[in-house]
């Protein structure tokens, strides 16, 4: 970071998709007068990141969504971001470009649309979802407009993500069943800790459907941890994401089934062609 003081740095970092196939990365670097800083010596700098779906051609991709992100630099010295804010398309119109822009992936290999599927799960469904309240009964199908079951939580969302399924059905079997019929890799265990052994050996960018005794919800596992994305049934906390190793649903359980969505590819190609996944 060069420069003086008086100056506001505006960064926005382009990433696409498939860094391989596409454009990659486009850096834009604006710098702004800041002379009403009231102190000279703190330099704000503000990093829009924006990820959108791009095909070879640049021109053709979509932002779905902005993330602004503010850090404090006091004397050179940088200090923890002080804020975040998400900037998010209405979500009816989210689903549309989701459902019009999968389809770019057709011919793409199949890494490219797993690490799509977890973007969307791990990013997008958990900033629209988040904090939606959860009921035994909630059938949900927009966010924050009344509750959500676990069951329907999966459901609603992969139907939401464009996955032709029998979403009602899904959501009131036994969890057991929906993961037999979307996922691959399926395994049952009788402790979280084999379970952590599981998860320890599947790939980062992997999204899982869990389920438990009498409870359902993705495992996300990113390069940083493993997490529980889920409608929170204790307290009626609701939708959120929480480490595997801090959920007191999944501390408190005694049977587990898994099986990994993003290594699923018939199921991935017949979703990206919009095609029935069973």
């Amino acid at each position: 970071m060069s420069g003086n003081n008086d100056n506001l740095r505006v960064i926005y970092d382009h990433l696409y998709l498939s860094k391989s196939r596409c454009a990659g990365l486009r850096l834009q670097t604006v710098v702004l007068n800041a002379n009403k800083l009231q102190n000279q010596k703190h330099l704000l700098t503000l990093v829009t990141t924006s990820l959108s779906i791009a095909t070879m051609q640049p021109a053709q991709s979509f932002l779905l969504y902005t993330a602004i992100v503010i850090t404090l630099f006091v004397n050179g010295n940088h200090q923890n971001a002080q804020l975040t804010v998400h900037s998010k398309v209405d979500y009816s119109e989210f689903k549309k470009s989701v459902n019009s822009h999968k389809n770019l992936l057709i011919k793409h290999p199949t890494k490219d649309i797993s690490n799509y599927l977890f973007k969307l799960v791990d990013e997008d469904i958990y900033n629209y979802w988040a904090g939606t309240p959860w009921e035994f009964y909630g059938t949900a199908q927009q966010p924050k407009a009344g509750g959500i079951a676990c069951g329907y939580f999966v459901t609603n969302t992969l139907t939401d993500l464009g996955f032709k399924i029998d979403r009602v059905g899904l959501a009131e079997v036994a969890s057991g069943v929906m993961i037999k019929k979307l996922c691959v890799g399926i395994e049952s265990f009788n402790s979280l800790k084999k379970l952590n052994r599981y998860l320890a050996k599947q790939p980062i960018n992997s999204v899982f459907i869990i389920g438990l005794d009498f409870h359902t919800g993705y495992i996300v596992k990113t390069a940083a941890n493993c997490y529980f994305f889920h409608s929170n049934y204790i307290k009626k906390e609701g939708v959120v994401m929480e480490a595997i190793d801090t959920s007191q649903a999944l501390s408190t359980n005694k049977f587990f089934m898994i099986g990994s969505l993003t290594a699923n590819e018939n199921l991935l190609r017949k979703w990206i062609a919009g095609k029935p996944v069973i």
